[in-house]
């Protein structure tokens, strides 16, 4: 059951990056069909740091989808590794209230939610205010690789203090 609530956190997680990238949004047609952008090579230019081209456009009622297979990878890639932080927080805070040594599988999970700022932090400075946000601003494409690094730090964290891998017992 673990598993599965951590699974579909993980894929929330990855549609909410998509969706915060602008890669897929809501129309108001009731439009079905697809479309290739026509150069194959295009998926490997970058719109942004961290942010490529999509491919195709997906149309599905009001659904649309900028394929992009880079930023699909690495929305995949990050839902993945918080589904895999948060099964190993759960784990090593149940295993530590069976023990009656407190919760400090939750601390371990203390970078993985700060690097959920991946996708958020900038909108929320912008939302602040903050004075310092044009300096700020050259370093918002360089907390996706922070991200990931901090996620699988954590996650390596996790496994040494014991926490169960995903696939296996």
């Amino acid at each position: 059951m673990l598993r599965l609530v951590s699974g579909t956190v993980g894929a929330a997680y990855a549609l909410g990056y998509l969706v915060a990238l602008g890669d897929i949004g809501f129309g108001r047609g009731a439009r079905w069909g697809w479309q290739w952008a026509g150069d194959p090579w295009r998926w490997l230019e970058a719109r942004g740091l961290f942010h490529f081209e999509p491919v195709a456009r997906l149309d599905a009622g009001a659904l649309v989808w900028l394929v992009s297979p880079l930023d699909v990878l690495l929305a995949a890639a990050l839902g993945g590794l918080v589904a895999l932080n948060l099964h190993g927080a759960v784990s090593l805070a149940r295993g530590r209230a069976v023990c009656g040594s407190g919760t400090g599988g939750v601390l371990a999970a203390l970078p993985a939610l700060l690097a959920g700022s991946a996708c958020c932090a900038p909108g929320l400075l912008l939302l602040l205010g903050i004075p310092s946000l044009g300096a700020l601003a050259a370093f918002f494409g360089w907390l996706v690789p922070l991200s990931v690094l901090l996620l699988a730090a954590t996650r390596l964290v996790q496994r040494r203090r014991g926490a169960p891998a995903w696939f296996g017992a």
